[in-house]
């Protein structure tokens, strides 16, 4: 059985969704994203421990009930291209 991190997809979603332009290129809203981000946890948890993309990184560990829990975040690709962005647009 898997556990999806609620808080953890929805904050993922939404910050990758502003951070990574080419998912506002595939998806409508960050909801669709989230929706995506979700069928990825369900096809690779019994495959890998993690599966990151250019945009998210999904962590899968075993929970204290035996289950599988899996933890969104946002994946250094796309936090080093958004502060890069924003550094050119400071000027820094």
């Amino acid at each position: 059985m898997l556990d999806i991190d609620d808080f953890d997809f929805d904050r993922t979603a939404q910050a990758v969704y502003v951070m990574n332009p080419s998912s506002r290129d595939l998806y409508e809203t960050w909801e669709d994203l989230r929706s995506f981000m979700v069928s990825m946890a369900y096809t690779y948890y019994t495959k890998t421990q993690s599966f990151s993309t250019g945009g998210f990184q999904l962590t899968f560990f075993t929970n204290v009930s035996g289950g599988t829990t899996c933890r969104a975040s946002v994946s250094a690709y796309a936090a080093s291209e958004f502060v890069n962005k924003i550094k050119g647009l400071i000027g820094a």
